[in-house]
């Protein structure tokens, strides 16, 4: 019998040989289809985990196809494109609006089913928390008889501040996560305090989030400008509480970058203490942009005052660009991605003493700073780049697509 010359020099089972139905996966050159919320040029936490996964596998060789909420083209002239040159698929859904964070995706289940039939993936990944994206999996799992791709789960967060519909949707989420061959996290401690993964600890991965190193103008570095915030501009982000401490600080300054929901009011409160020209509301800046503005600041701070914050990946562009960070103290991820006193400062959320004291301390000792910054950088190094992450994640789809039962 002969092996098709698509799998020479790859790996493949023998139940490929003895049912000649059977789906055949060998490596590389995996077929991967996420099924996420958003993508690029859509900011936000998960929406840049995303494009950094899909690109990253492209440029390890895999096929690479995503849904999110959108036109088959997103606007933005956003694609799936890998640095060598290769592409990916989009498979836009319409969208109606948005209901906290979520997109009502009204013909999600069409649209999997469509990526699904036309893609042929070997392993779809569904990024949590997304309820329409988990309800959409069940759906297609009733409607479609088998065989069906292995599914597995990125674990982004619990939903926390969505107390009705946290408490109706745990149990479609929780009933989709049972269906998962493995789930990923992306810290140790998100894996220990998330409520919606308790008893299913087994299948539970830590793959730590990675980017790629912005590239900066190395002249441009310092340690003794202004402070800066990167985010939106939401409550649980703790900008009221920054503003409040940097008003203890009578020679510090801060830059703001982010839009959202609370700029009115961020703004007035900036006037109401007084701080003027002390304070810069910078809006959404691209990619070249907030790489320069990192490179000129004195840290990175992440005032976030809940769980909803579980890693904060503006604090790995920081530290990838050799900033210190000032972050709040959560029991998340969050305290897990630098180290308290050697790359940046920890302080309890919602302490406005404590942050302007944090303040202070960079703020009158530059060198301190600088020093962090290094510290950070080294550690994103060891443990925070793409490369990092797409290595982890790639042998992880291997080990859950391997284990899986043969497809006949």
């Amino acid at each position: 019998m002969s092996i098709p010359p698509s799998l020479c020099g790859g790996k493949f089972s023998a139940s490929s040989l003895l049912f000649p139905g059977a789906r055949v996966h060998y490596y590389p050159g995996m077929r991967i289809l996420h099924l996420g919320k958003y993508y690029h040029p859509h900011n936000g936490g998960m929406e840049t985990v995303l494009r950094n996964i899909a690109e990253g596998l492209l440029d390890s060789g895999d096929e690479v196809a995503v849904i999110a909420a959108g036109p088959g083209t997103l606007p933005g002239g956003a694609e799936l494109a890998a640095s060598g040159g290769r592409t990916g698929r989009l498979f836009g859904t319409p969208c109606l609006g948005q209901w906290f964070s979520q997109p009502l995706t009204w013909d999600l289940v069409h649209t999997l089913r469509r990526a699904v039939s036309d893609f042929q993936p070997d392993l779809v990944h569904l990024h949590l928390p997304n309820p329409l994206g988990a309800a959409a999996w069940l759906a297609y799992g009733a409607l479609e008889p088998g065989p069906h791709p292995v599914l597995a789960v990125w674990h982004h967060a619990d939903m926390h501040r969505q107390k009705v519909g946290r408490i109706a949707l745990r149990p479609l989420v929780r009933a989709c996560l049972g269906r998962a061959a493995g789930i990923s996290v992306s810290t140790q401690a998100l894996a220990e305090v998330s409520r919606e993964l308790r008893g299913m600890e087994s299948k539970v991965r830590v793959i730590p989030f990675g980017i790629d190193q912005p590239v900066v103008d190395q002249a441009g570095e310092r340690a003794t400008g202004p402070f800066l915030f990167v985010g939106r501009l939401v409550r649980y982000k703790g900008l009221g509480v920054l503003l409040k401490a940097l008003d203890l600080v009578p020679d510090a300054r801060l830059e703001i970058v982010g839009t959202g929901p609370r700029e009115e009011y961020l703004r007035g409160l900036a006037q109401e203490l007084g701080l003027g020209d002390r304070v810069e509301f910078l809006g959404r800046l691209s990619e070249p942009e907030l790489a320069r503005h990192l490179a000129g600041a004195r840290a990175l701070v992440l005032p976030s005052l809940d769980a909803g914050e579980t890693f904060g990946l503006v604090q790995l562009e920081a530290m990838a660009t050799g900033k210190a960070v000032i972050a709040s103290d959560l029991p998340t991820g969050v305290t897990e991605v630098g180290r308290a006193g050697t790359t940046g400062l920890l302080v309890p959320p919602g302490d406005v003493q404590a942050l302007g004291a944090a303040l202070k301390r960079l703020q009158e000792d530059p060198g301190l700073a600088r020093d962090m910054g290094a510290a950070g950088k080294e550690r994103y190094l060891e443990r925070f780049t793409r490369d990092r992450m797409i290595t982890d994640l790639r042998r992880w789809y291997r080990d859950l697509i391997s284990s899986a039962s043969p497809v006949v």
